[in-house]
């Protein structure tokens, strides 16, 4: 890149770009791969693709990098067509950064020079001051400049990581499971300080995980990506409040479900009466969310309007309780409860539905 065409540091914001993919397919050999992708990622954008392994999540990612080429559709960014038929623009040359699962980290330099390697060679400022610039961009003290990658801490070198990818100032970035290998509470504050940082600088974000609190939690909007086609695409809260099918409900969260008959907008189940999210009439299945489900005592001679239910198993787990009840001919469920719960094994329970309650047609 010659030196007209990389703006200096004070030049401003990253320019972002959107991301349009349509009708994407990829094949290794025989087998399928990915099947009729389409997905928008709106410019400045974080989005998350969440699926299991084997969805197709990390092809992918290898598609958009540019490190693989797809078999059918286009990938373009901004208004440049990237791939697609005649089109394969190689990986270097897409303005594209990438931050992989390990970090990828040169072990024999020090933080501040796996930074700088990371600025173009015409830069132009002092490239001390740029480094502390991009330390401090996320969240690293810019003294950790001296220090070798196995002097820092999982989470810190995962954010050099970023700081490296992000010295050339790309307008798009992936993160390839970048947190899986740190440990629970780790994960949680560098995928906090690293989705800020790219939020502050303005720069389109694909991140792809297995994980599906990452997913509800990092990005603007999820892809859930099942056996090579997207099953659901929208925002974290309505990917989870309101799942496309059953499959993607269970992925997404723990779920509750019922079988039930619907009409008239509520549907009757084990729990009776409930109001449900959709128009659906006839035997269905019902969803439920754990939190949405309420236990309260079996009181004598009172209403016992919900299900009447047996405890038979109570779990500590700190700051809540999982309760395991049994329901007159419909099994057994769990269901959490926050603080200490005053039911023991053998008492009587009622449980009752807060909400609505998602539902699917019986199949």
């Amino acid at each position: 890149m010659s030196d007209s065409s990389s703006p200096s540091r004070e030049s401003g914001a990253i320019e972002s770009s959107a991301i349009d993919i349509r009708g994407i397919g990829k094949r290794y050999g025989a087998t399928p791969v990915l099947e009729s992708i389409d997905l928008d990622v709106p410019a400045g954008s974080k989005t998350v693709i969440v699926g299991s392994s084997g969805s197709g999540k990390t092809t992918l990612l290898r598609l958009l990098s540019g490190f693989d080429f797809p078999d059918a559709g286009t990938i373009r960014i901004g208004s440049d067509i990237v791939a697609g038929p005649g089109v394969a623009v190689p990986a270097h040359r897409r303005g594209i950064g990438h931050v992989a699962q390990d970090g990828a980290l040169f072990p024999h330099l020090t933080v501040g020079q796996n930074v700088s390697f990371g600025l173009d060679r015409h830069e132009r400022g002092d490239r001390t001051a740029i480094v502390a610039e991009l330390l401090e961009l996320v969240s690293l003290d810019p003294s950790l400049s001296s220090r070798r990658p196995d002097e820092l801490s999982g989470g810190q070198q995962q954010r050099v990581a970023l700081a490296r990818a992000m010295a050339r100032k790309p307008g798009i970035m992936l993160l390839d499971e970048p947190f899986s290998a740190l440990d629970t509470g780790l994960r949680a504050a560098t995928r906090e300080l690293v989705a800020a940082a790219l939020s502050a600088a303005g720069v389109t974000t694909v991140l792809v995980t297995h994980d599906r609190e990452e997913a509800l939690t990092f990005g603007d909007q999820v892809a859930v990506l099942r056996d090579g086609r997207l099953a659901q695409v929208g925002t974290p809260v309505a990917v989870y409040s309101t799942p496309a099918d059953l499959a993607t409900a269970r992925f997404l969260g723990d779920a509750v479900v019922f079988d039930a008959e619907a009409s008239g907008g509520r549907v009757h189940c084990a729990l009776g009466l409930v109001a449900q999210s959709s128009s659906l009439v006839g035997a269905c299945t019902a969803l439920f969310r754990p939190e949405q489900l309420v236990v309260g005592p079996l009181l004598p001679g009172a209403d016992a309007a919900g299900c009447v239910a047996r405890v038979v198993a109570v779990e500590f787990q700190g700051a809540s309780q999982l309760l395991t009840l049994e329901l007159a001919g419909t099994g057994s469920i769990e269901i959490p409860v926050t603080g200490a719960s005053a039911h023991r094994r053998g008492d009587q329970v009622v449980v009752r539905a807060l909400g609505d309650a998602v539902v699917f047609a019986a199949s």
